[in-house]
């Protein structure tokens, strides 16, 4: 019976003593990868314990701090991947986010293949094939991000065609964009 009572006193010692020296600290971390422009919800966040150097552990969003405003009314600034901790740039109030969405219509074959949300793509318009020859290209867009590949839709419907959604900054996104891309032939080329 003493000997029951060491081992189950030894252990509960071990676990204070454990508990007590316990440095971590709870952030939230994304379970699902998430987009810029994608509202925040409650349910893709989740808490972990990690310790941090003294030089970052102000960058990341601790469980106890207050978010700058309720999760409905936050976005995702950029894309953060499944897993990662939240630092504090990623979240911005969706009133100040400044972003646009702008839908390109996109031949077969004029899009890099695989293309996927949340890939970064310059776009370029130019003349289309039917189109007189010798018309210049132009880079209207650079380094924007898929939001929509519209793919499944256009293969359903059967389509040559289909309508990529890309993340546009207010600042990039002027009438002349607009015009353009609706005029021309727009071909999209994968940054990496």
């Amino acid at each position: 019976m003493v000997g029951v009572l060491l081992v189950l006193g030894a252990t509960v010692l071990g676990a204070r003593v454990a508990a007590a020296t316990d440095d971590t600290i709870e952030y939230w971390q994304v379970r699902d990868s998430v987009a810029p422009g994608d509202g925040v919800v409650r349910g893709v966040l989740e808490v972990t314990r990690v310790k941090l150097s003294a030089g970052t552990e102000d960058n990341y969003v601790r469980v106890d701090d207050e978010f700058a405003a309720p999760l409905d009314e936050l976005a995702w600034a950029h894309a953060v991947p499944a897993g990662s901790l939240v630092d504090r740039s990623a979240l911005v109030q969706i009133s100040t986010t400044d972003r646009s969405q702008l839908p390109l219509n996109v031949t077969d074959g004029a899009a890099p293949a695989g293309l996927r949300r949340g890939d970064l793509v310059d776009v370029w318009v130019g003349p289309g094939p039917g189109d007189e020859p010798g018309g210049e290209s132009d880079r209207v867009l650079e380094s924007v991000r898929v939001l929509q590949t519209g793919d499944d839709a256009a293969a359903l419907g059967g389509s040559l065609t289909h309508t990529v959604l890309v993340d546009v900054g207010d600042s990039e996104l002027r009438g002349s964009v607009v015009s353009t891309v609706a005029a021309g032939h727009v071909t999209l080329i994968r940054v990496t």
